[in-house]
């Protein structure tokens, strides 16, 4: 599409292409979605044995302490008989005090267990401080000033996420989209099928477009837009090595954007646990030949089975007919610090 406008008959045209569009969908691998991301928190068990545990330490503490009441009220019993004085009343914590004190072994012991598993939970909660994606944490997913649906624009309309991300094949930082790109398409689309005017007019404030006179005014207003994905400044990672470089699809780090997401989230934590994860597992294509094919693993190829030193010390990592990213070095530290 150009910034030129179209006729009604071109819309209509693209209308209908876009409705009747139905694209192939490979079968997701085991373990993630069909966008290709991880499997989608809402849609896994609530397997929390540790509440389980909780509450079944609270009944045999209030049963405990039941029979303790009555243990007390049949001893005032027998003290009443014999004319002995009555045993005092206690708190519940009172009551604890009290039988740690008569049984400080087992006091110990639950002591023991108690301190391990409030260790545990605090390690547990203290990992997860600053994620905001994955399966065991709540997505990030910011309101945004303009309301984009991603699964409208990159699944029902196909349109492919490095138009609007031109730099992810080019550099670092995949970029986020010039308004002017958007006007590209709806410099002739002033009506969208979910929002109607309401969100299309904010792109127009954004540039200083006249949809009435349909001219620019020249009065512009930047779009502030909500960052979703922030890497610590310490971690380099570089879109183009993996969009140019690896093939990886952009579902792979980002989730089901075309599918799942009204409004952009950070699907996967993004951890380094996770990235390291993903470099042991993904394999590096090395055709020689066809679509997928890449001069860069082309060389490394060639070096691991024609080069003497590939021969000698490299040959031991193609013994099982493929080759991971953690064997290319994926996992040595200056790759994504230095």
């Amino acid at each position: 599409m150009t910034a030129n406008a179209v006729s009604n008959e071109d819309i209509d045209a693209i209308l209908y292409y876009a409705d009747n569009y139905k694209p192939k969908v490979a079968p997701p691998p085991d373990g993630t979605t069909a966008g290709g991301g991880a499997k989608d928190p809402k849609q896994m068990g609530d397997d929390t044995p540790w509440q389980w545990l909780i509450i079944v330490v609270l009944l045999l503490l209030v049963v405990v302490l039941s029979l303790g009441g009555v243990k007390n009220q049949l001893k005032n019993a027998l003290h009443e008989r014999d004319g002995k004085e009555a045993v005092p009343e206690r708190s519940i914590w009172g009551s604890i005090v009290h039988w740690s004190g008569n049984n400080k072994s087992w006091a110990s012991i639950f002591g023991f267990i108690l301190f391990c598993f409030l260790i545990v939970q605090g390690w547990n909660w203290a990992i997860n401080i600053g994620i905001y994606g994955g399966e065991e944490v709540a997505h990030y997913k910011p309101e945004q000033p303009i309301k984009f649906n991603h699964t409208l624009h990159a699944g029902k309309m196909a349109i492919n996420c490095q138009y609007c991300h031109s730099s992810a094949e080019k550099s670092k930082h995949a970029g986020i989209p010039s308004a002017n790109v958007c006007m590209n398409c709806h410099q002739a689309i002033d009506q969208g099928p979910v929002t109607g005017t309401a969100e299309i007019a904010k792109i127009y404030e954004a540039v200083g477009w006249d949809p009435t006179n349909m001219k620019y005014t020249g009065v512009e207003k930047p779009i502030a837009w909500v960052k979703v994905h922030n890497l610590p400044d310490h971690v380099a990672f570089n879109h183009a090595t993996h969009v140019a470089v690896g093939k990886i699809e952009c579902q792979k780090c980002h989730g089901p954007v075309d599918t799942q997401m009204d409004v952009a989230e950070q699907w996967n934590s993004l951890t380094m646990g996770w990235c390291i994860q993903c470099h042991n597992e993904t394999e590096v294509s090395q055709m020689a030949s066809g679509a997928q094919s890449n001069g860069y693993y082309d060389e490394i190829h060639r070096r691991l089975t024609e080069t003497p030193l590939g021969n000698k010390e490299l040959q031991k990592y193609l013994e099982d007919e493929k080759i991971t990213v953690k064997e290319l070095g994926g996992w040595e530290c200056a790759k994504c610090h230095y």
